[in-house]
């Protein structure tokens, strides 16, 4: 399933470039669009401050509305750059690495797939998502897409404001074993700054909390679990191992869980790893390879985590 050197270099090359090199004249176009416009866009808010005689006020409204016009030009100059990449270039990319498998550029992790999880809180207001790829790695059915959750706030001078709750890749699969409890695994930010004393308050805090025997998993993550017995039977030192070597090469928080027959894997990396670049080259050939590292550590995890080994247990 995994390219090696070789190949990279010999698809890039052949089976490409030439679209690449296609794409990048439209993504210079877009650039220079994008500058114009940014140009006239300051032209105007200088003129109509010296009009206007440079209010504060006046000053940071138009300047909001400015930021505001900007975005949305630049959304909209982006759309068929983005829609044409993922079409010609990640399309190719993805059939590449496994013909088995489906991708959908604007498909998404249902939102019902996400609550299931359990991981994130389900007070949403704002559910989006995209490149949904789905398929099997050997007997392991694999789902998985980018989403960008959010919660919607209102102050008390009724100003509305959009909180993050997960924006990364949303991965769901199957474990190699069965289970019947609820296993969750989390980012450990109290015990990673805090030491012992973070441990501690954890303990405090939840009694599901479940101590894991390996120094390096614990200092990455917390775990809690309907039955710690059982938790212990799915984490073993192996696949604490494995977690602990993901999440560094993921470079984001990572969060599990362990339901429902499933396993749920997050990876907060702020959902832009399948995205064209608008300011580098596409024709960089290390552009290319981030795309190809960043799926094959996904699709990987299937290898990583064993998790085409059925054993005796797993009907």
């Amino acid at each position: 399933m995994k390219f090696n050197t070789s190949d990279l270099l010999d698809y890039y090359y052949e089976g490409l470039y030439p679209e690449l090199e296609a794409l990048e004249k439209e993504r210079k176009r877009i650039v220079r669009q994008i500058v114009v416009v940014f140009i006239v866009v300051a032209l105007a808010l200088l003129w109509i401050l010296s009009r206007t005689g440079g209010n504060a006020e006046t000053f940071l409204f138009l300047a909001f509305g400015a930021f505001v016009l900007l975005g949305f030009v630049i959304n909209w100059l982006m759309g068929s750059y983005r829609r044409r990449f993922k079409e010609r270039i990640f399309r190719k990319i993805v059939t590449r690495i496994d013909p088995n498998l489906i991708y959908i550029p604007d498909g998404m992790i249902p939102k019902t797939i996400f609550r299931l999880s359990g991981l994130f809180s389900d007070d949403i207001d704002h559910y989006d998502g995209n490149d949904l790829i789905r398929g099997k790695i050997g007997e392991t059915p694999i789902e998985f897409s980018d989403l960008t959750v959010e919660k919607e706030t209102t102050d008390a001078k009724g100003r509305k404001d959009r909180h993050t709750i997960f924006a990364g890749t949303f991965i769901m699969t199957e474990f190699h074993k069965s289970f019947k409890h609820t296993t969750m695994v989390f980012p450990d930010i109290a015990e990673r700054y805090l030491g012992v004393l973070g441990g501690w308050l954890q303990g405090m805090a939840s009694k599901k909390l479940v101590r894991m025997d390996n120094p390096a998993f614990e200092k990455e993550f917390k775990v809690y679990a309907d039955d710690p017995i059982e938790a212990h039977y799915l984490l073993t030192p192996i696949i604490m191992e494995k977690l602990v070597a993901l999440k560094k090469r993921a470079d984001a928080p990572l969060y599990l869980s362990f339901k429902y027959d499933k396993l749920f894997i997050a990876i907060a990396n702020g959902g832009d790893w399948f995205e064209p670049t608008l300011l580098k080259s596409l024709l960089s050939i290390d552009i290319f390879k981030a795309y190809i590292e960043n799926l094959n550590l996904i699709l990987g995890i299937v290898e990583e985590l064993n998790l085409n080994r059925r054993i005796w247990s797993k009907e």
